[in-house]
C-alpha cells in the first residue's frame, strides 16, 4: 500500500521503474497477476530493455506455455546481463517447456559457470543431468559445488544420493560425517536417513535397526524426524518379512504415546497393510472427527473405501476433505482421478486445468491434463492447447508421456514422429487398451494395415466393457479393413 501511494506522485525514471517492480513481485505472490501484468507492461513501455520485468514476463510465458516468446525477452534481458545466473535458469526452464532438454541443459551449465558453482544452479543442473541418466556428470558438477559451498546440506545430499546408487559406501560415510558436524534440523535429518541407508544398503539390518531405534526419542517427540525414524523402523520389518514385529514394536511406541496423531497414522497404516481394515478404519474416522483438515488420514481413508468396493462413502470423505481443505493439490489430484473414473471428463478436465493454473511446471499434470484433452475433445482449440501443454514430453522414455505426446504427434499429421514414440509406449504399457489403440490407427495413418489390425484387435480385447468411444472406432476401423492376408473374404 505504501508503495502505491509512492508511485501515484512519482515521475517516471530508473527508481520508479525498479518500485514498480518490486510492486509487480509482491502482487504476483499476492495472486494479483492482472495487477502485477499490469506494472511490468508499464516499466517496459518505458524501458524495453528493463532486466527485473524481463525476467518477470518472461517467468510468466513460460507458466502459459509461450516458451519461444519467453525466450525473446530472454535474450533481451542477457544483452543486458550476459552473467546474470537467474536469466540463464529461465532460459533453461524455457527450452524445456519447448521440449528442447539438451539447450536446457546447456543454459543450466553456463549458470553454474557464472554464478562460480552456486549450490542452487548446481543442485538445479544435476538434477537435470540425472533425468538425463548422466549421474556421473551430475557428481563432478556438485563435487565442485561441495568445494565451493562445504556447508550446502542439498549438494551434500544429492551427492550421497548418487553414492548410494553405485554404491560408494565409504564415500556415503564421508558425506554423512560432515553432515554431522553442521547441526541443524535439516543436516540432522539427512544424516539419520543417510547412516540407516549406509547400515541398512550394507546388509546390516539389525545394526540399521539399532541406529533408528536409539535415534527415537532423542528429537521432539511425535516430530518429523522422530517419526521418520519410526516409520524406518516398519518399513525395514516389514521388507524383512516380519510385520507382527514391525506391529509390535508400533505399539510399544503408543503405549507411550497413545494420543499422538503421527502415531496413530502409522498404526492405522499398518492395520490396513495386515487386512485389518476395520481397525484402520475406525483409526482414520477417530482422527478425522479430532481434525476435519487432516489431509493424510483422509487420504488413506478415501484409499481403504475405495479398496474395498465402498466407492459412496469413499466420495463423501473427499468432498468432506476437500471442504476443509479447498487448496491440497494432493487432494485435488484425487479428485480428478475420481471424476474421471466416474466418467465425468468436462469435470476432470476443469480440475486439472485449475491444478495446472497454480502449478504449470508438474509434468505429469501437464501430461494428464494433455492425455484428457485429446482423447476426449476433437476442436482445433483443444488440440492447439494440448500440443503447446506437450512439448515438453518430447523425448520422454515414460511410456504414458510416451503416448500422449505420440497421439498428439498422429493428431498433428506427424505419423512417422507419432509412431517413434506410440511403438515404445505400446511396448511398456502393454495392458492399457488406450495406448494400443493410438499405435493402431498410427499404424492405418502409415498404410500398415496388418499392423493396425493387430493393435486394434488387441486393444478392443483390453477394452472389455469399457464405454470409451475409441474402442468403438476401433470396432469399425478393423470391420472395415481388406480381410488378412491368406484368408477368404
Amino acid at each position: 500500500a505504501a508503495m502505491e501511494t509512492v508511485l501515484q506522485t512519482a515521475a517516471p525514471g530508473d527508481q520508479t521503474r525498479r518500485i514498480k517492480t518490486m510492486l509487480a513481485r509482491m502482487l504476483a505472490a499476492t495472486d494479483n497477476r492482472v495487477g502485477a501484468r499490469a506494472r511490468i507492461e508499464e516499466v517496459l513501455a518505458e524501458d524495453a530493455t528493463h532486466v527485473e520485468a524481463l525476467k518477470l514476463r518472461a517467468a510468466w510465458l513460460i507458466d502459459e506455455d509461450r516458451p519461444g516468446d519467453a525466450i525473446v525477452d530472454l535474450r533481451a534481458a542477457l544483452g543486458q546481463a550476459p552473467r546474470d545466473a537467474a536469466i540463464l535458469t529461465l532460459m533453461a526452464a524455457a527450452h524445456e517447456r519447448d521440449g528442447a532438454l539438451d539447450l536446457a541443459a546447456e543454459r543450466l551449465a553456463l549458470a553454474v559457470e557464472v554464478s562460480g558453482a552456486g549450490p542452487e544452479e548446481s543442485l538445479r543442473y544435476a538434477r537435470l543431468l540425472i533425468r538425463q541418466g548422466r549421474a556421473t556428470v551430475a557428481d563432478t558438477v556438485l563435487t565442485e559445488a561441495r568445494r565451493v559451498s562445504p556447508g550446502h546440506v542439498g549438494v551434500l545430499t544429492l551427492l550421497a544420493d548418487i553414492a548410494l546408487g553405485v554404491p560408494d559406501w565409504p564415500r556415503v560415510q564421508d558425506i554423512t560425517d560432515t553432515l554431522r558436524q553442521i547441526r541443524t534440523p535439516e543436516a540432522e535429518t539427512a544424516t539419520r536417513r543417510l547412516q540407516a541407508a549406509l547400515l541398512l544398503g550394507q546388509n546390516r539390518t539389525e545394526d540399521g535397526l539399532a541406529f533408528l531405534e536409539d535415534q527415537v526419542g532423542k528429537g521432539e517427540a511425535g516430530g518429523d524426524a522422530d517419526l521418520a525414524a519410526i516409520r524406518m523402523i516398519l518399513q525395514t520389518r516389514i521388507r524383512s518379512g516380519k510385520p507382527d514385529e514391525a506391529r509390535s514394536y508400533l505399539d510399544s511406541e503408543l503405549a507411550k504415546r497413545p494420543t499422538d496423531p503421527g502415531l496413530r497414522l502409522l498404526s492405522g497404516g499398518l492395520h490396513a497393510l495386515m487386512g485389518e481394515t476395520a481397525k484402520a478404519e475406525a483409526l482414520f474416522r477417530a482422527l478425522l472427527a479430532e481434525d476435519a483438515s487432516a489431509e493424510m488420514p483422509a487420504r488413506l481413508l478415501y484409499g481403504l473405501l475405495r479398496s474395498t468396493d465402498r466407492a459412496d462413502e469413499a466420495a463423501a470423505v473427499l468432498q468432506a476433505a476437500l471442504a476443509a481443505q479447498p487448496a491440497s493439490a494432493s487432494l485435488q489430484w484425487i479428485n480428478a482421478g475420481a471424476l474421471e473414473q466416474a466418467g465425468d471428463i468436462d469435470g476432470a478436465i476443469a480440475a486439472y486445468e485449475a491444478m495446472y493454473v497454480k502449478d504449470s511446471g508438474n509434468v505429469v499434470i501437464a501430461n494428464n491434463l494433455a492425455s484428457l484433452i485429446t482423447t476426449h475433445r476433437d476442436d482445433a482449440e483443444s488440440l492447439a492447447r494440448a500440443t503447446a501443454i506437450v512439448r515438453r514430453l518430447k523425448d520422454s522414455d515414460v511410456p504414458a508421456f510416451q503416448d500422449t505426446y505420440g497421439w498428439i504427434a498422429h493428431r498433428n499429421g506427424n505419423h512417422d514422429e507419432a509412431l517413434t514414440y506410440l511403438e515404445p509406449a505400446a511396448a511398456g504399457l502393454p495392458n492399457d487398451g488406450l495406448t494400443q489403440f493410438h499405435l493402431g490407427m498410427t499404424y492405418l495413418a502409415l498404410n500398415r494395415p496388418e499392423d493396425a489390425r493387430r493393435q486394434l484387435t488387441r486393444a478392443i480385447e483390453l477394452a472389455a466393457d469399457s464405454k470409451l468411444p475409441q474402442f468403438e472406432t476401433a470396432r469399425t476401423t478393423l470391420a472395415g479393413l481388406p480381410p488378412a492376408q491368406g484368408t477368404t473374404p
